[in-house]
């Protein structure tokens, strides 16, 4: 037994879980008409001032749900819509409201989620809120300058997750991203396969695809069929020369190794008479 159920008296094993018709019939309604309720388990704290990280350790019982009685403030002086403003953040609702009380409504349920950050960009949360408020409520400006929408809502609140989880700060978690981003957004060279590359052009560089670099580093096909037919012609060791010509001459051609460049010629020269 913990101290606050020794200090409320709450026998061993008690477990409170109020259904929605529960909590506005037999706590909501009562807090708000001045009346006493039988167990003060619920706290009292305007808590649009904390985080709801922050709220657990406010709260007088609960294991993974807290209640609260909170009061609601308006957010223009002249309007109806509530300022939801909170600690580090901001609560959203979200989804439809849902009446409580057959057949007449008494209350009505709002879900909410816990946004971090300055609105309408920040980051959200597991942190959730069913606020609970009377149905059929005067809520028109009663006093100048007060900002007070309802003078008790009733709250409970929640992590998805099942645990009291703090939300980092966000200055390091954007300051995180955006490195990231900047380290994605840099192009890989490996993986696009573009590299700058000088060529013949008259163009001082040009953004080439790896797989044509071998074409545009080799030599042209025509170039290179041509000086492998060449090599060959220089490698034919075969003299042209006609057998009847000058023996002395064709020797000494044939003592060099490599052809005349007038061999064509020799080719078509008529046999001497």
């Amino acid at each position: 037994m913990t101290a606050t159920e020794l200090q409320l008296r709450l026998p061993a094993g008690f477990r409170f879980h109020p259904t929605d018709e529960e909590l506005v019939m037999h706590y909501l309604c009562r807090k708000c008409a001045s009346q006493s309720i039988a167990v003060p388990i619920i706290a009292e704290l305007d808590l649009y001032k904390y985080d709801p990280w922050d709220l657990p350790d406010l709260a007088l019982y609960g294991e993974k749900e807290w209640y609260f009685f909170s009061p609601r403030d308006r957010k223009y002086p002249n309007g109806s819509r509530p300022n939801r403003a909170a600690g580090s953040g901001y609560w959203k609702a979200t989804g439809a409201d849902k009446p409580i009380g057959q057949p007449k409504p008494v209350g009505i349920k709002k879900a909410l989620v816990f946004y971090s950050g300055k609105a309408p960009k920040g980051e959200k949360t597991n942190w959730i809120m069913h606020e609970y408020r009377l149905a059929d409520v005067d809520r028109s400006v009663r006093k100048k300058n007060s900002l007070r929408l309802d003078d008790w809502v009733l709250c409970r609140i929640y992590n998805k997750k099942g645990c009291i989880e703090k939300q980092p700060p966000r200055g390091s978690v954007t300051k995180k991203a955006s490195v990231t981003e900047i380290e994605e957004s840099k192009p890989d060279n490996g993986t696009l396969g573009v590299e700058a590359v000088h060529t013949d052009s008259s163009c001082s560089e040009h953004a080439v695809s790896r797989e044509f670099m071998t074409e545009v580093q080799s030599v042209p096909k025509w170039k290179e069929e041509l000086g492998m037919a060449n090599n060959n012609a220089l490698d034919f060791a075969y003299n042209y020369l006609d057998t009847n010509m000058d023996i002395g001459f064709a020797s000494q051609m044939q003592s060099s190794n490599q052809l005349s460049p007038y061999q064509d010629i020799f080719m078509y020269l008529q046999k001497p008479f």
